[in-house]
């Protein structure tokens, strides 16, 4: 009789070791890259001292790690995507937003991602530091005046075109048994059932991104994300099956990762689907959105609320079937294949551009201390 795949049982359940090369060749080799993109970040900053041209090299510089550190965790393939979107996914494991940052290196926008995570982690040691350049961190979970004002400055957007990937889990944080509750008791209050495998999402910081962004992105577009991990039983918690420890350093990752897309186009339009993101009709022959604050009347609030109440239904249906077929249904773009690629370079920022880069200036400044010493 076979044995079931490790990555069908329970974390708790599995066998408790995992390969060696996991345990001690992975955390070399990962540390080693995220530190050394993070020490590359630190040595751009002078950058910025540099008149006219100094921001967009920074710029340019930080984009380049931000693509090496997608690809420090798949291989590359090519997708067509457009450059400058507000991703909004269902949030099942902590390893959702690297899938995504991938996704991003797939469709060759990985420059421009932004991840909003909570505002905390940027106090992290080193890593946290190197975050908040990363991925624009710093978002927080409180809607008063003063976070809504952050929140716009940290949302300005410049008017050349650059690629804007704005990555947003609704729900907050990942499906479990204290989650739930809180889901629950919103349901109960709204007077409407509660999901099974994901949580009601929270619209505020969604909505007052998007309104924040299409003035000065007209042409922003909103993709919708489903991801479903096989192996995990209906009802029960993708993160108990695919943990950070057990995917890195026991070597069980999910075999497939199924991503489901759906893409809202025109958002700027008085005629869009998705509601409340323009106060008024646009003007005949006027192409731009009103430019003004983020801020939604609660009129439109609740009408964005429910819309997306709308969305998440119909994730749950989607999930629902994916359980049941171990597959998404294909929608009218059909399934898409994705095509490997890879180029040596990509492997230089993945992971030895910042490590070489700090190993060079070191090498250097200890070499120009050497020959002062022998001159002395």
């Amino acid at each position: 009789m076979s044995e079931k795949p490790l990555y069908t049982i329970p974390i708790d359940q599995r066998p408790p070791h995992g390969p060696w090369t996991s345990k001690v060749f992975f955390p070399l080799v990962f540390n080693f890259a995220q530190l050394g993109i993070n020490s590359a970040q630190f040595l751009f900053v002078p950058l910025l001292l540099i008149p006219v041209v100094g921001r967009r090299w920074f710029d340019a510089a930080v984009g380049w790690t931000k693509d090496g550190y997608g690809r420090l965790h798949g291989q590359m393939t090519k997708i067509n995507l457009p450059d400058r979107l507000v991703v909004m996914a269902n949030h099942q494991a902590y390893l959702d937003w690297m899938y995504l940052w991938i996704l991003s290196c797939y469709a060759g926008h990985s420059r421009g991602i932004i991840i909003l995570l909570k505002a905390s982690l940027k106090k992290i040691p080193v890593i946290g530091w190197g975050m908040v350049t990363l991925t624009q961190l710093g978002h927080q979970a409180r809607s008063g005046q003063e976070d809504h004002a952050s929140e716009t400055s940290g949302l300005l957007w410049p008017k050349k075109r650059s690629p804007l990937w704005l990555l947003i889990f609704p729900e907050g944080t990942i499906v479990s048994d204290e989650e739930r509750v809180k889901s629950v008791r919103y349901a109960e209050r709204e007077g409407v059932a509660d999901f099974v495998t994901m949580l009601h999402p929270r619209s505020t910081g969604l909505l007052f991104c998007l309104r924040t962004l299409l003035p000065q992105v007209p042409d922003l577009q909103l993709l919708d994300v489903t991801i479903g991990y096989p192996g995990v039983p209906y009802g029960k918690y993708p993160q108990d099956w695919y943990g950070l420890f057990s995917v890195f350093f026991r070597s069980v990752p999910p075999p497939t990762v199924h991503i489901h897309l759906h893409l809202y186009s025109n958002l700027t339009s008085s005629t869009s689907e998705v509601p409340s993101l323009v106060s008024k009709p646009l003007a005949a022959g006027n192409d731009q959105p009103p430019s003004d604050t983020g801020l939604a009347s609660p009129e439109e609030t609740r009408a964005f609320e429910l819309w997306l109440r709308g969305i998440w239904t119909a994730k749950e249906k989607r999930m629902e079937r994916f359980y049941r077929d171990g597959r998404f249904e294909s929608g009218e773009g059909g399934a898409r294949e994705v095509v490997p690629r890879s180029k040596w370079y990509h492997w230089i920022s993945a992971f030895g551009g910042g490590g070489m880069g700090t190993a060079a200036v070191v090498g250097v400044g200890i070499w120009q201390i050497a020959e002062l010493l022998k001159s002395s």
